[in-house]
């Protein structure tokens, strides 16, 4: 079975705390209702940032879930990888625990600045171990590479979080597997039904 473990910090690190800090977030945001109970944000005054996009409250990031939050495109609908509009914060979370069940790791690669402006670098990684999606897994390491920064204050709960990465390097990953004979005979269906509804004069129904 392939390795599956993350590199620690020495104790008391700055990249053990900003490593720890993500981790504690992540999980509340999984795990927590109300986000009046977060312990490692800035209710207030949270905002969070993707690959430039505007910026989500808490509330707002709370409501459709990191994956949501983080997987939302500004490409057409059908060029769109992942259809975050579509996904509820438990059918995003299904989704990944079902391709990744044995986890899909976070960890700090290099942190470049101390608080109260925190730069950093990431690695989000898994096992494509379960399907995702129509796709077959493949069982192979998928992964991708971030830059984030995290405005924090004197309590290090974090005000602002912006995050650059590319989500084509995890698609690239996940839609390698091979789409299942069910969903594939499905799209034909679809396929032959516009088009006889349509009345297409290229197409010929199938004798």
């Amino acid at each position: 079975m392939a390795d599956f473990t993350v590199d620690e910090w020495p104790k008391g690190s700055l990249e053990e705390t900003v490593q720890n800090a993500v981790k504690s977030w992540e999980m509340e945001l999984s795990h927590k209702i109300k986000l009046q109970d977060f312990n490692t944000i800035n209710p207030r005054k949270f905002k969070l940032f993707v690959n430039g996009r505007e910026g989500l409250s808490g509330e707002e990031t709370l409501r459709i879930g990191s994956y949501n939050a983080f997987l939302k495109s500004p490409l057409p609908e059908e060029f769109q990888y992942y259809k975050a509009e579509e996904e509820t914060f438990e059918s995003s979370h299904e989704a990944f625990r079902s391709c990744f069940p044995r986890g899909f790791a976070w960890e700090v690669i290099e942190v470049y600045s101390p608080p109260p402006l925190i730069a950093f670098k990431f690695r989000h990684w898994g096992f494509f171990e379960g399907p995702f999606k129509s796709h077959s897994p493949t069982g192979e390491l998928v992964e991708f590479y971030g830059l984030a920064t995290l405005k924090v204050d004197e309590a290090l709960k974090v005000e602002e979080a912006e995050v650059y990465y590319d989500p084509a390097e995890l698609f690239g990953g996940l839609l390698k597997g091979k789409i299942t004979a069910s969903e594939s005979q499905s799209k034909e269906n679809v396929k032959e039904d516009l088009a006889a509804s349509v009345g297409c004069p290229f197409f010929k129904p199938k004798e």
